[in-house]
């Protein structure tokens, strides 16, 4: 096989992928976001290298890797507004914000705009990037602790 045919036959593979991860992306959560783009762009760096085993070998290798990095951007806390089991997480972080003088609303462990925003003004104001989300490096200063694997909130 031609170096000019697998990489047709990867970005083949790569738009099927991407297509099918489309089709449902507002309904995927972040990690398996992550997972659909590792996999497709694992499998497309595989063809190149290795031709359609180095494609599937990449694709499955870029799927894990993917969804991994994908995993550990979530910080463990499910942050969209119709989330309904509280967070104790996010709990400690309304509390922290609303301590520092960013008004996070109500401290009910409800990620919700308000929180949101009351975030990315804190992490303005902390010289850290505004995402609007609880990264490590936004609980580390809110100076809060990450709930225990399996704490139940309550």
């Amino acid at each position: 096989m031609n170096a000019q045919r697998v990489t047709r036959i990867a970005g083949g593979i790569s738009i099927i992928l991407i297509t099918a991860g489309c089709s449902t992306w507002d309904s995927m959560n972040r990690t398996q976001q992550g997972t659909t783009v590792g996999a497709s762009s694992g499998a497309v760096a595989g063809a190149v290298v290795g031709g359609p085993v180095g494609a599937v070998v990449g694709g499955a290798a870029g799927g894990v890797v993917g969804h991994e990095a994908a995993k550990s951007y979530d910080s463990g806390v499910s942050q969209s507004a119709g989330n309904t089991a509280p967070s104790p997480l996010v709990r400690s972080a309304q509390q922290s914000l609303n301590d520092k003088g960013f008004d996070a609303g109500a401290p009910d462990g409800q990620w919700g705009p308000k929180t949101e925003e009351a975030v990315r003004s804190f992490q303005n104001a902390n010289g850290l990037a505004a995402t609007g989300q609880l990264d490590s490096q936004t609980i580390a200063a809110l100076g809060i602790a990450r709930p225990a694997e399996g704490t139940v909130a309550r």
